[in-house]
């Protein structure tokens, strides 16, 4: 979500959006370095992830999928995701962790940098408490 590390892993933004994710969760069950843990997405009846759509350039993707892993860490697949501002759903891309581990938490500055993301982009103040809880910081 953090903008600034979004513009230096893909180059150019073209647009940006608040939009939602019905019927999935934030999760950080993904292993990375050091031990700790990434976020994840996975489906969740009932509950809902906010966050920011990136319109990026088709070529940006490579350079994001490399960065994410793909295929061994993550993979990536398209989904509708619903516009902050209202609208009908539109087509995204996201990252679903490739393997999961429980009992993980983030490192606090991987942390810093979601929420930093968030509050930058007024996501509610609710899924920002959720963000702090899912890493186990509440």
């Amino acid at each position: 979500m953090n903008r600034t590390q979004m513009r230096a892993r893909v180059g150019n933004v073209l647009e940006e959006h608040n939009a939602h994710l019905p019927n999935y969760e934030l999760r950080f069950n993904k292993k990375i370095r050091g031990g700790t843990a990434g976020a994840n997405i996975q489906p969740a009846p009932g509950k809902t992830v906010h966050g920011v759509l990136y319109k990026i350039d088709e070529g940006a993707f490579r350079s994001l999928d490399r960065y994410e892993g793909v295929p061994e860490h993550y993979r990536r697949i398209e989904v509708q995701v619903t516009p902050d501002g209202g609208g009908p759903p539109v087509p995204a891309q996201i990252y679903i962790a490739s393997k999961v581990e429980k009992g993980l938490r983030p490192s606090p500055h991987y942390l810093q940098a979601m929420l930093e993301g968030a509050g930058e982009h007024s996501l509610p103040d609710a899924y920002i408490g959720e963000i702090k809880s899912a890493a186990g910081a509440a």
